[in-house]
């Protein structure tokens, strides 16, 4: 199962309503919606989980 970045919920890649490439990675969606707001400012959605796991790895 993948992550859908926007909301957060789990998400199976076969039966995804979108996905996107952004930065080598593939991002899967549960809604299109989801996946235009990825696609319209990808960066805000990466970053905080990037920073999300950065922060738990610190504890």
């Amino acid at each position: 199962m993948e992550i859908d970045p926007v909301c957060g919920m789990e998400v199976d890649p076969k039966t995804a309503a979108g996905k996107s490439n952004y930065l080598g990675k593939t991002y899967y969606f549960c809604s299109v919606e989801d996946k235009k707001a990825f696609d319209k400012e990808p960066q805000r959605y990466v970053k905080s989980q990037e920073h999300g796991s950065e922060h738990m790895h610190h504890h």
